[in-house]
């Protein structure tokens, strides 16, 4: 409600044209809040100027551009629990896991990775496999809006309820979408 009324427009009208829903049940793509900030030489502080909506595609977006794009055989990115991953060769990027087949009992465990992988119609193939605490430093490094401390801190339930407006990234979220769509 406070972003530049421009900006949600232009989000919206680019998800459009690309055909994606901006339902968050879908995935496919959201409209985040982004303060432009100026620094107040008289204050000696940084001020919001303004609040801009800017489009962020989602994995399950990314999923369907690529569908839709008529290349792609198969193409999948799953959360890897801990007890399920037996092997990843990095030589031949092939995994073998014994996926938990309760799926009450798989959304409880705990993840300890995530793997990726396409392959072409024509055969090219491509998969890559990465732990969670990999996860973790790509995020904690190109993320301006998280910390792997602040990970930790909320996942062991030692933020204070008046500091959990920090947490508002989608990595705090919902870390394991996120890890989905750097995957992808």
């Amino acid at each position: 409600q406070e972003c530049n009324a421009g900006t949600i427009l232009s989000g919206a009208l680019l998800g459009e044209a690309l055909n994606l829903s901006p339902s968050p049940q879908l995935g496919q793509y959201y409209l985040v809040p982004f303060e432009k900030k100026k620094y107040n030489n008289e204050t000696k502080k940084w001020e919001v100027v303004d609040k801009n909506a800017t489009f962020v595609l989602g994995y399950k977006g990314y999923i369907q551009l690529a569908i839709r794009s008529g290349n792609y055989k198969k193409i999948n990115v799953i959360e890897i629990k801990d007890g399920e991953l037996e092997e990843f060769d990095l030589m031949s990027e092939e995994i073998k896991v014994k996926l938990i087949q309760d799926d009450e009992l798989r959304e409880q465990t705990k993840t300890i990775g995530y793997y990726a992988m396409f392959e072409y119609l024509n055969g090219f193939k491509k998969a890559m496999y990465w732990s969670k605490n990999k996860m973790l430093a790509h995020a904690d490094k190109y993320s301006p809006a998280f910390t792997k401390k602040g990970y930790e801190l909320l996942e062991a339930g030692k933020v204070k309820k008046e500091d959990e407006h920090k947490y508002s990234s989608h990595w705090y979220k919902n870390f394991d979408d996120m890890a989905k769509k750097t995957m992808i």
